[in-house]
């Protein structure tokens, strides 16, 4: 996450509750018609990465009506918030509660960590997983090593930032490529924009 583009402050937090500014996202348009397209109807759903919320809360007006969305982010605070984070938080619980449809877990830990949360546990595996946390190479192995066997048969995995097209790569990019992809578990099935999506056999 680069907050040099998403000046996250106390300013930008009162426009967004007064109705001046939307949530921030760092998903195209294209990428979220996307991500919505293979959330609907799924029962059980882990977002790796949620910032503000837009793509949780778009996951929770189309899933299953019973289903559960586990929402997982750090949210790491700075001194006295310095860098806003505490605003980024707040923001994301107020987004994903404009919509009332299932359940929603928050899980503030990493990504890696958080299937071995005692809240979690009962809800394994998923049918739809969303990573889009650590871009870096460690930070996404990490998650794919925790998340990738807890995955259902039929489920799906989208990973953002995992090709741009651009150098030099992201550790994201570079691991979807040389690892995830060439995984025999997993059946890629299409990718738009920096978007991959792939379905477990």
């Amino acid at each position: 996450m680069n907050l040099r583009y998403y000046p996250v402050n106390f300013r930008h937090y009162v426009k967004y509750k007064i109705g001046l500014t939307p949530a921030y996202t760092q998903t195209s348009e294209s990428e979220r018609k996307c991500l919505q397209k293979y959330a609907t109807g799924k029962k059980t759903l882990v977002e790796i990465g949620v910032f503000e919320g837009v793509n949780t809360r778009q996951f929770r007006s189309v899933m299953n009506a019973e289903g559960t969305i586990i929402a997982v982010d750090p949210y790491p605070r700075s001194f006295f918030n310095l860098l806003g984070f505490a605003w980024i938080r707040r923001i994301a619980h107020v987004e994903v509660g404009k919509v009332n449809r299932g359940n929603v877990i928050w899980v503030e830990n990493l990504g890696k960590l958080a299937p071995k949360e005692e809240k979690v546990m009962p809800h394994l595996p998923v049918d739809f997983l969303f990573i889009d946390g650590d871009h870096s190479y460690e930070g996404i192995k990490g998650d794919w090593e925790a998340w990738s066997d807890l995955i259902e048969s039929g489920g799906i995995v989208a990973l953002h930032d995992s090709f741009n097209g651009k150098q030099p790569r992201i550790g994201s990019e570079i691991f979807t490529q040389e690892v995830i992809l060439k995984d025999r578990r997993f059946t890629f099935i299409e990718s738009v924009d920096t978007l991959t999506v792939i379905q477990r056999n």
